[in-house]
């Protein structure tokens, strides 16, 4: 399967199960899918080879999730080495990624995978406390239960804890052993990840604007691999910010895909440029840098956001 292919299928599982869904055709993006329904936002990477995502597009995959309150994922088909498998969540610079097979399961079959993938195979976690009861109604020791096992005492009181996972050859004993489910489920689609939100602007003119927006009351995240360059927040408005030196063609398609986005999380966008007739591009204003150095807080610069959007609806329907 091919990464258009796989992107495809991705967005029709998504979309049959009722999820709204923008794409980005924006080269090298932390994401290529933002799906939302209901109270779930999904910001989605799609990549043939899961080793293929790098660092960079991670960690702006997590800033994304992270100041949205959203869950990122990566599907995918392979790693360098091997096939995903079905049923089997993998993890690439702490983001869950699974095959789509598994996402279809998730969605579809309202089941959630078990098993995880780490160096050395393939593992669960278990409940804990389930099994210490379970152990103890069926009258094993814990010497007598981890030598049936082939584990160490230390480890099956670890298991018990909680504190470590165990693998898939001995939580399938154990199942078979007392006849009940002992995995956890991996909820993949409401995970939390840490995230730096301190991230330097690249050039002068991001550095110039970002502390004008800092000024007007506004927080600024950065994102490196998107076609907006920041993400600004007042209260709960929040703004897809697009930073460029003069308006092209690039800039026009990045803020058509900034409108896409927006619809999706409920978010507006605004290109600022250092040269620029003041126009809308979708429902994206793009606005002079001298006009934002007008405006006297973050309150003013949502209202001119407003004005702009219902200005250009008033000429298309006059």
């Amino acid at each position: 399967m091919d990464r258009e292919r796989l992107i495809r299928t991705v967005e029709a599982v998504l979309k049959g199960t009722g999820y709204k869904t923008a794409r980005m055709e924006f080269r090298g993006s932390c994401f290529d899918i933002v799906a939302s329904r209901l109270f779930l936002l999904l910001f989605i990477k799609a990549s043939t080879n899961i080793d293929t995502v790098t660092e960079e597009q991670a960690e702006d995959l997590k800033r994304l999730a992270r100041f949205f309150n959203a869950s990122p994922l990566i599907v995918g088909i392979k790693t360098k080495n091997s096939e995903l498998e079905e049923g089997v969540v993998y993890e690439r610079f702490g983001i869950y990624a699974l095959r789509p097979e598994t996402l279809y399961d998730v969605l579809v079959e309202n089941e959630l995978p078990a098993i995880f993938a780490e160096r050395g195979g393939f593992y669960v976690r278990i409940n804990g406390a389930l099994l210490k009861r379970l152990r103890e109604e069926r009258g094993y020791s814990i010497n007598e239960l981890a030598q049936l096992l082939g584990v160490s005492r230390k480890s099956l009181i670890n298991y018990e804890r909680g504190e470590q996972a165990v693998s898939l050859e001995v939580a399938i004993r154990l199942e078979e052993l007392f006849d009940e489910p002992l995995a956890e489920p991996i909820d993949v689609l409401h995970s939390k990840v840490e995230a730096n939100l301190n991230v330097n602007p690249e050039t002068p003119l991001e550095k110039e604007i970002f502390d004008r927006l800092k000024k007007l009351g506004l927080g600024v995240v950065k994102v490196k691999k998107a076609p907006f360059n920041a993400v600004s927040r007042e209260d709960e408005f929040r703004i897809l910010t697009g930073i460029d030196q003069r308006k092209t063609r690039s800039t026009v398609k990045r803020a058509e895909m900034v409108a896409e986005v927006g619809k999706i999380i409920n978010s507006d966008g605004v290109f600022i440029l250092e040269k620029t007739r003041t126009e809308v591009v979708g429902e994206v204003p793009l606005i002079p840098k001298e006009s934002l150095e007008e405006v006297k807080d973050a309150d003013e610069l949502i209202d001119l956001i407003e004005e702009l959007k219902k200005e250009i609806k008033r000429q298309l329907f006059s």
